[in-house]
C-alpha cells in the first residue's frame, strides 16, 4: 500500500488526500479538560496508596494516565499542588463521615464517642490519605481542613449544654483535647502501633475507654 507516495507494506493504494493519522497520540488528546483533573486524581490516588506522597512524580503521574508530561501542569502548578488537591479529597470525605456520625447520635455523650469512632474508622481505612491529610507538608493550608473540626465543637457545645462537659472551660480548647485524644489513637491503630504493643482493641472500645477517661463513665 502506498500513502503520499511511500510504500506500506499492502497492494492497494490510498488517494494521495489520504493522511496517516497517529491513533496512539490522538488518544493522548482525548480528555476533556476536566475530565483530564479527574483521571489524574484518580491515578494519584493509586500512586499514592502504591508509593506514598513523596514516591511518585508528576512525569510517572502523566505515564500512569498515559498523557504528555505537560499535561499535568495544565491543572497542578506542581506535585505539591497535586497532593493539596488529594488532601483536599479527603478532608471532604473525612468531614462528611463525622457529620454523618454526629447527626446519628442519639446523645450528646453518643455523638462525641460516634465522632471518635468515625474518626478512627476513616484513619483505618483510609491510612494514605490520612497521613497526607495531617502530615507535614512544609505548613501549607488545606482550605477543606478546617470545617472537618466543626462537627467536634458543635458536639462539645452540646455536650457542655447538658452538663457531660463543664462549661467553665473554653470550646476551643475542649475540642481540641478531645482532637488530639482522637487522633493519636487513629494514628496508633490505623498502623497497627497498639496492636504491636499488646494494647490493641476495637475501635468502638478505644474511644469509650478514652472518653470514660475524659468525660466519666462512657
Amino acid at each position: 500500500m502506498n500513502v503520499n507516495g511511500r510504500h506500506i507494506g499492502s497492494g492497494a493504494t490510498l488517494g494521495a488526500n489520504v493522511r496517516v493519522v497517529n491513533m496512539c497520540a490522538a488518544s493522548r488528546d482525548t480528555y476533556h479538560h476536566g475530565d483530564l483533573r479527574s483521571a489524574l486524581l484518580a491515578a494519584g490516588r493509586e500512586l499514592l496508596v502504591e508509593r506514598g506522597p513523596a514516591g511518585f512524580s508528576l512525569n510517572e503521574l502523566s505515564r500512569r494516565v498515559g498523557v504528555s508530561t505537560a499535561a499535568p501542569y495544565r491543572h497542578f502548578a506542581d506535585r505539591d499542588a497535586l497532593l493539596d488537591a488529594l488532601a483536599n479529597e479527603g478532608y471532604a470525605i473525612f468531614g462528611a463521615a463525622l457529620r454523618a456520625a454526629a447527626q446519628a447520635a442519639p446523645d450528646p455523650r453518643a455523638c462525641l464517642v460516634g465522632l471518635g469512632v468515625a474518626y478512627l474508622d476513616f484513619a483505618a481505612e483510609h491510612p494514605d490519605v490520612f497521613q497526607l491529610m495531617f502530615g507535614d507538608r512544609a505548613g501549607r493550608p488545606a482550605p477543606a481542613g478546617p470545617p472537618t473540626f466543626e462537627p467536634l465543637v458543635t458536639a462539645v457545645v452540646q455536650a457542655q449544654d447538658a452538663g457531660v462537659l463543664p462549661a467553665d472551660q473554653a470550646v476551643g480548647d475542649l475540642a481540641r483535647t478531645i482532637w488530639a485524644t482522637l487522633h493519636g489513637l487513629a494514628v496508633l491503630d490505623a498502623r497497627g502501633g497498639l496492636t504491636k504493643l499488646g494494647l490493641g482493641d476495637s475501635r468502638d472500645g478505644l474511644v469509650r475507654q478514652a472518653m470514660s477517661m475524659l468525660l466519666g463513665r462512657v
